[in-house]
């Protein structure tokens, strides 16, 4: 039915604030087909559950005396039965490490926490965490070691520092090896020498190379258990194996070097429980996109992101490396699985690790999420988000049926685009096909996409690239004859490496194209140039476009709707589900905003004699490949950086006055809406606001990274959330610390600031990480 007549009523889902988050509830299940058992209609896909603690209450009658007896006694001790249950597939028990404490009723993350620790810890609390491996990249090595160079400490204290944690440190150069610039092949020069003086493991070109989220799992150097953290934001991939894992910024790893340590909040928990198994042609892939568009980029902003259910033994180690990987995708700090026998097998019958398990009953998860795995199809993300996720069957129907929804208000992002290269059939033409990153460039995902081009060529005219995520893939790969398969069908087979993902060496997509990649992120301007088009999808997908030429559905549609209204009303559904999430344009209307051209040039003056400082005003979601492109990170110098901020987020009117400014916003200042600083961990997208001289950052709530990079090098953050939503560009803004508000001087309004923590008050008075540190080392010193 064309235009918005005659319609049946969307299934709107009703939005639920809590704290900063916002809850989602379905009033209406998706109609699905009928279950093919039991001719009754299969459970909706997914649904949220809120209540005391995230959960609904329940009655519990407490267990009689005597029922159950201790199994560690029964087995002879703690790994026996650990050996003993994963052989009988029986799930974990996790024993006491103090005399009546135990682990029951934790969440994954507090559960890991206490382990590293030895001692409880609250949801909420700054602790001092050992970690058992630190590592980071190219990019974010050289950033640590001038920060280092730079932090003022005493060069014994430095060396020391690195030689205790030289067997927990590690440097893996992935994201632009083989490199194609002489600046950076001197930069890599200095890394190696660095690396070589101190004895510290680097993973380079060659034999054990690769991405380091593949790498360092495959050798070993992460296990369940360990406390992880590197140096890019997809660092959270171990948590698939138990690992309390996570991403951080280059100044967090200069101080981890030598410190052996890092400061992390214990975050608070939302459980995703499984049931049910994937349908064929399903991977991994598709549930994290799925459950990516569901929550979206900010639905678990700061929080653990736990997997458990029993749906969770249908999901092989790589699904579950696709999903941790993504977790951060959706904000999370970490992606957890519990360590069940899925993950016995993979490590090994020789392999003993501790054990940690989810109680979905009794735990204090802040939101439980019901998904069916068997509900999910084949699923991919249009530009300009992983969160823009939508089925290839609704995608189809969608394309098929332009006339019904083009122009639609609540019309899904990223479709328009793609609807204006869509043939009739609802297929989608690509230029390039991207198979690898450290999503999904495993042993597995080569055999799928093997499956599909072998004995065949990829269409004519789509360039298509494969990177294994590992040298120990690769090797694999050429063994069971899958790296012939793909070169006689095509395909340009590169050494593992980050690849077309970063859009720096390889695989750059030009003006107008669109691409279908395996990767994990496709903002706009990413991996090319800003007019050009990423689909996430998985590795089925994409090897199936690269075959045919088009992005279009693989599987039955019978499979998951029963006719073409059944679809419809899905795409209705997903619809409402895209609009309430987001809620807001991206920019404010024009006839709301003041002419930012009108104000005066407020370069080098006081801020406060003027009235306030000029918003600049950015929307949701602005990610740091819009806060500072990725191209012009390769160079370590805020000079340079602060030249090109917001460079991709298409306000003109900005651009041309921070040009004329000679790039100074003394007197200017970003405003951003909900989960600013969203996507990648790269701490030159704060150092390059700072170095411009903008006196804080406004925005509704800021992503986990972005803030943690902005407290440790110094830089201010205002976050005032509904509020910011009402300013407007060329408005003037205050704050004032004796009242603890933001003054919009312009529309005499004002909103608190939400308070920093007393440790983040810490940091910031003392100017920063390293300058807090350094206060630290000094008063440790002198009481000696």
């Amino acid at each position: 039915m064309p235009g918005g007549r005659g319609r049946a009523a969307p299934q709107v889902p009703r939005l639920r604030r809590r704290g900063r988050g916002i809850r989602l509830r379905l009033l209406q299940p998706r109609l699905l087909p009928p279950d093919r058992t039991g001719g009754g209609r299969r459970r909706p896909p997914y649904r949220v559950r809120h209540g005391l603690g995230g959960r609904q209450a329940a009655a519990r009658l407490p267990p009689e005396p005597g029922a159950r007896l201790d199994p560690l006694l029964l087995a002879g001790g703690a790994a026996a039965d650990r050996a003993v249950r994963r052989r009988l597939r029986l799930p974990q028990e996790t024993a006491s490490r103090r005399p009546g404490w135990t682990r029951s009723a934790m969440t994954l993350v507090r559960q890991l926490f206490e382990h590293k620790l030895g001692r409880p810890v609250s949801t909420g609390e700054v602790v001092d965490l050992p970690f058992d491996l630190c590592w980071g990249s190219e990019m974010t090595v050289k950033w640590a070691l001038d920060i280092l160079r730079d932090s003022g400490f005493d060069d014994e204290y430095v060396a020391a520092g690195l030689a205790a944690q030289r067997e927990r440190t590690a440097f893996v150069f992935d994201h632009v090896v083989p490199t194609h610039t002489a600046s950076m092949a001197s930069i890599l020069v200095e890394l190696r020498r660095f690396a070589r003086e101190h004895g510290i493991r680097v993973f380079d070109v060659g034999y054990d190379g690769g991405i380091q989220h593949k790498i360092l799992i495959e050798q070993g150097l992460i296990r369940p258990g360990d406390v992880a953290v590197g140096a890019d934001s997809h660092s959270c991939t171990a948590g698939a194996i138990g690992s309390l894992a996570t991403g951080i910024g280059s100044t967090d790893l200069a101080m981890a070097l030598v410190r052996g340590s890092c400061w992390m909040r214990v975050p608070e928990a939302a459980l995703v429980r499984f049931h049910g198994s994937l349908r064929p042609h399903v991977q991994g892939k598709d549930v994290a996109l799925y459950l990516c568009g569901l929550i979206g980029v900010h639905g678990a902003v700061y929080r653990s992101l736990e997997f458990g259910g029993p749906g969770l033994a249908s999901l092989a180690i790589t699904d579950r490396l696709s999903l941790s990987n993504m977790a951060v995708e959706m904000g999370a700090k970490y992606g957890l699985f519990p360590t069940d026998g899925v993950l016995a097998d993979y490590l090994g019958a020789d392999v003993d690790h501790p054990d940690f398990t989810v109680d979905e009953d009794d735990a204090e998860y802040v939101d439980v999420i019901d998904v069916d795995l068997g509900s999910i199809e084949p699923t991919v993300a249009l530009p300009f988000s992983p969160d823009n996720a939508v089925g290839t069957h609704q995608l189809q129907h969608l394309l098929r049926n332009w006339g019904e929804y083009e122009g639609r208000e609540d019309l899904m992002t990223g479709v328009a685009p793609l609807a204006r290269r869509a043939n009739g059939n609802g297929e989608i033409p690509v230029d390039q096909v991207f198979i690898g990153s450290c999503t999904n460039g495993h042993l597995e995902d080569l055999r799928v996409v093997a499956d599909v081009l072998r004995g065949r060529r990829v269409h004519e005219g789509v360039r298509t690239i494969v990177i294994p995520a590992s040298q120990k893939a690769y090797r694999a790969a050429m063994k069971e004859g899958l790296i012939d398969v793909l070169i006689e069908a095509g395909c340009y087979v590169e050494s593992s490496s980050c690849g077309p993902c970063i859009g720096i060496k390889s695989g750059v997509l030009g003006k107008g194209e669109v691409a279908v990649f395996t990767s994990n992120r496709n903002f706009r301007g990413r991996c090319g140039d800003v007019d050009a088009s990423v689909v996430l999808a998985s590795p089925a997908i994409a090897a199936r476009a690269a075959l045919t030429g088009v992005l279009a559905p693989i599987g039955d549609r019978s499979d998951y709707y029963a006719d073409e209204d059944a679809v419809r009303r899905g795409i209705e559904e997903l619809f409402a589900l895209h609009s309430a999430r987001e809620g807001r344009a991206a920019l404010p209307d024009s006839e709301d905003r003041l002419p930012a051209t009108a104000a005066p040039d407020t370069a080098g003056r006081d801020a406060h004699a003027e009235g306030g400082s000029l918003a600049w005003v950015f929307g949701d979601h602005v990610n740091t490949d819009v806060i500072l492109p990725g191209v012009f990170c390769q160079i370590p110098d805020p000079a340079e950086y602060k030249k090109h901020i917001m460079a991709h987020a298409g306000n003109q009117a900005f651009l041309d006055h921070y040009a004329g400014t000679g790039h100074d916003l003394t007197g200017s200042v970003i405003v951003g809406g909900a989960n600013f600083g969203c996507g990648s961990s790269r701490e030159n997208a704060p150092m390059g606001i700072k170095a411009s001289g903008a006196p804080f950052v406004v925005a509704h709530s800021f992503a986990r990274i972005f803030f943690r990079n902005a407290l440790n090098i110094g830089l201010r953050l205002v976050e005032v959330g509904d509020f910011a939503h009402g300013i407007r560009e060329g408005d003037r803004l205050v704050v004032d610390d004796e009242r603890g508000e933001l003054v919009n001087v312009t529309r005499g309004t004002s909103a608190p600031i939400t308070p920093p923590s007393a440790f983040e008050r810490e940091l910031l008075t003392a100017g920063g990480l390293v300058a807090y540190t350094g206060a630290r080392v000094r008063a440790q010193a002198a009481a000696v």
